[in-house]
């Protein structure tokens, strides 16, 4: 039997289980418009949780 006999066509996708906000005072740099950055005391961190979902015909005919 050749490799891929079984390939079938597969649809991914991300799945987010979880949202919060991690509280904590750090530095970000931003672009401005003429291309420099600027320093940014930023007070959160967005964390986002997710899963990479992938879904195809698993039957071992």
């Amino acid at each position: 039997m050749a490799a891929g006999d079984y390939s079938v066509a597969t649809k991914s996708g991300l799945v987010k289980i979880l949202h919060f906000k991690q509280f904590y005072r750090h530095f970000v740099f931003n672009e401005d418009g003429e291309g420099g950055r600027k320093k940014v005391i930023k007070d959160y961190i967005d964390v986002n949780v997710c899963i990479d979902m992938v879904c195809g015909d698993t039957r071992n005919e």
